[in-house]
């Protein structure tokens, strides 16, 4: 295969690779997403158009329009949002790339192009808001090395091109075309694929092993970019759920342990709650018009249950406050990679988990939680003080069309205390989620748009997703006088058997109902957690987003888990749980072996070298402890022999066995030593070929009478060739042939002299 053909085609592969390291974003617009596409078409349009026949590039006056062109188009991105200025400049990178691929190449434009590719990986590291540039990032710098060394080789070729159309030679020429021509084989890509892979290997134990910083945290959460959740800000109307319920994209991503810090697995899909919404008018809900901004940091201190379960969570960036947890929680703590180290607190008015800063970046945190999700919460004030508002941010005439719906399922179930409650507000969620009368869709369809959304559904609709089955539920328990709250989080995740974690992901966005039952004997609120949405149909509705894409998603999974754990999350507590400890463990086992081996030694040694009196030294033992100390004595100084002559080698020198050298060597050898007396030696840049065709230009401007000798160092060069390279002998003939040119080269330095 032609390597000038492999070394292009790796080139427009890295770009590629490069541009979607920069534009393969989730943040990006669609149109710039698919930039990669187009440079992958533009670099094969290349490939086999202008790299072929230069003939066919774009002249240079035009190519200079068209990149004063694209300043323009710089500029109006630029005041578009001028806080992407960034990715702008990125963007501008891939029009000049383009503009590239289309003029005739010279070993400037790759360096050009090169550079492009670098600076738009860096870019890509810095804007985009996923740990997918990662991926990105370690792919390009493979294919970098690669390309750098077949850039190397045509760059050397070219070269040999230029001194084969000085001085002509058959051996030259037939080798211009492509003078790597069979090197780029099986072999070569397997030594190659070594060099990568040791190159890996270095850098990443380097990586490993370099000590870090304990709480060392990895970027400033400020500069990145945030994505929006839809479904989590002051106010929501239904319908916005479907955007995010159909996007792949992660939210976070979770590591489960118990109180020991044993990996478990979540028995049943967690319910990660996030906010709580209270009014409610006219299909939009809004949250508690008066929050607390008191920043509860400490949970009462009390007996963990034994079956606590730990979640360590790496939140993705967002433009949200809110954190997300299982309910109730029992204490939280700050992430080894928080830029403050004040842990989340719980706001008491509505029970939210917030962070305590305002940044929009990637956030670490920890939360204990008790697996009983209708548990109480500790920390969270009795909504006495505003218990109208968990009953009447519902408009009158919307209660009373909702209140006989209500009545005609709990009609029979008595209302007297916490138990009657419950009994009721569990019958309305089961009339929702199992009565098999409603349906789950992610389609926005309106029967009649006169009428309230959640009304609508119930009587008309009768189908939905998990908003409207929870603002059903939510204002049909309010219709019947029992205080409510809607909550929006996620439920599930996907869980990964090879990484032992749980990515949550924005398809798995949720709402459901909690429903308040009083107080309990220590004054406590309590409020039970109520799930009306058809679990089945959700399931599946879930699992069909993200596509073919889906299929390989435990591996890509895996991939992203290494990245943000193992490379971006790599910390000092994590190195030291995954590398120094164990390390430490072993070598306190190995000293304690050594020691118990010393101990046997030196009791061994105690009884073979302890005798008596001299009687006793003669004997078996005795003879073993003489055997033993001759043999050693032996190899002592064998080895000091051994040495010696090591020694003695490396201060004399190598030496050559001037027998052991073929004709077609020594005559090189002869002719290199002729040369010299002209000053002209070979460099360690120079190959052989090229060596002589300078010898040969030099000879050639050299007065001489008598025959021409211009021609010696070729023929000299290529008998060296045969039979160094080529492993093949030289006839008699041959040889006094070429006795006989270095005799009258010799004659006519002589005679110059």
């Amino acid at each position: 295969m032609n390597s000038y053909f492999i070394y292009r085609a790796s080139l427009y592969l890295m770009l590629t690779v490069s541009t979607n390291a920069l534009s393969g974003d989730i943040g990006e617009t669609r149109i710039f997403q698919l930039f990669p596409a187009f440079v992958g078409i533009a670099g094969l349009a290349a490939l086999f158009t202008v790299d072929r026949r230069p003939s066919l590039a774009l002249p240079r006056p035009i190519a200079n329009v068209l990149a004063l062109l694209t300043l323009l188009l710089l500029y109006y991105e630029s005041q578009l949002d001028e806080s992407q200025l960034v990715r702008a400049l990125g963007h501008w990178l891939v029009y000049l790339q383009l503009i590239i691929y289309a003029l005739a190449k010279t070993t400037t434009y790759d360096w050009f192009l090169f550079l492009i590719g670098l600076i738009e990986v860096l870019i890509g590291s810095v804007v985009s808001q996923g740990d997918r540039v990662g991926i990105w990032l370690f792919l390009w710098a493979m294919l970098a090395i690669w390309v750098l060394g077949q850039f190397f080789l045509q760059r050397e070729a070219q070269r040999f091109r230029d001194l084969s159309a000085v001085v002509p030679s058959p051996i030259l020429q037939a080798q211009a075309v492509d003078p790597y021509n069979g090197l780029i084989d099986v072999p070569y890509v397997l030594s190659t694929t070594r060099v990568l892979a040791s190159t890996l290997a270095l850098g990443g134990l380097i990586f490993l092993t370099l000590p870090r910083q304990a709480g060392a945290t990895r970027s400033q959460p400020g500069n990145q970019m945030a994505q929006h959740l839809t479904g989590f800000d002051e106010e929501v109307t239904l319908g916005q759920f479907g955007e995010i319920l159909e996007n792949d994209s992660v939210v976070m991503t979770v590591e489960f342990t118990d109180r020991d810090g044993k990996t478990i697995q979540p028995v049943d899909e967690p319910l990660w709650r996030g906010v709580t919404m209270i009014r409610y008018e006219r299909g939009r809900w809004r949250r508690q018009s008066r929050r607390s901004s008191q920043m509860y940091v400490g949970f009462p201190v009390r007996p963990l249950p034994p079956n606590v379960i730990r979640q360590k969570i790496k939140l993705e960036a967002n433009d949200s406050t809110t954190l997300f947890a299982i309910r109730p929680i029992r204490s939280t703590d700050a992430g080894i990679h928080s830029i403050s180290r004040l842990p989340p607190y719980l706001n008491p008015m509505d029970g939210t988990l917030q962070r305590p800063d305002q940044r929009v970046g990637s956030y670490d945190y920890i939360v204990l939680s008790d697996p009983n999700p209708d548990g109480i919460q500790i920390g969270e004030n009795p909504p006495d003080t505003v218990h109208n508002e968990y009953l009447t941010a519902i408009s009158p005439s919307l209660r009373e069309r909702l209140r006989p719906i209500a009545e005609s399922v709990v009609a029979r179930i008595p209302s007297e205390g916490p138990d009657g409650i419950k009994k009721r507000a569990r019958a309305l969620e089961s009339y929702l989620r199992d009565s098999g009368i409603f349906t789950y869709t992610l389609r926005m369809d309106r029967v009649d748009p006169n009428l309230d959304p959640v009304l609508d559904f119930l009587v008309n609709r009768k189908e939905g997703h998990c908003e409207y089955y929870a603002s059903a539920l939510a204002l049909l328990l309010r219709s019947i006088d029992i205080p409510t709250r809607l909550v929006n989080g996620f439920k599930g995740g996907d869980w990964n058997n090879l990484t032992q974690t749980m990515n949550v992901r924005q398809k798995h966005a949720h709402s459901w109902v909690e429903a308040y039952l009083g107080r309990d004997r220590e004054g406590q609120p309590y409020w039970i957690t109520l799930d009306p949405t058809p679990g089945l149909e959700r399931d599946q509705s879930v699992a069909q987003v993200g596509g073919i894409a889906g299929t390989f998603r435990p591996f890509t999974d895996t991939i992203r888990h290494v990245w943000v754990f193992y490379i971006v999350g790599y910390d000092g507590e994590r190195q030291n749980r995954l590398l120094y400890t164990p390390m430490k463990q072993m070598l306190q086992w190995m000293r304690e072996k050594y020691v118990q081996l010393w101990r046997l030694a030196r009791k061994g040694l105690g009884f073979l070298f302890t005798f008596q009196d001299v009687g006793s030294f003669i004997s078996i033992r005795g003879f073993v402890v003489t055997f033993l100390v001759l043999v050693i004595l032996a190899a002592l100084v064998q080895m000091s022999i051994w040495m010696s002559r090591r020694l003695l080698i490396w201060l004399r020198g190598p030496q050559e066995d001037e027998a052991s050298l073929t004709a077609g060597i020594l005559f090189y050898r002869r002719l290199s030593q002729l040369l010299a007396r002209l000053e002209l030696d070979r460099t360690p840049a120079e190959t052989q070929a090229e060596f002589a065709v300078r010898a040969s230009r030099m000879l050639s401007n050299r007065d001489q009478s008598g025959p021409s000798v211009v021609d010696v160092p070729q023929q000299v060069v290529e008998a060296f060739y045969r039979v160094r390279f080529g492993h093949l002998e030289l006839d008699p003939a041959s040889l006094r042939e070429l006795d006989a040119r270095l005799d009258a080269l010799e004659a006519s330095l002589a005679g110059d002299g």
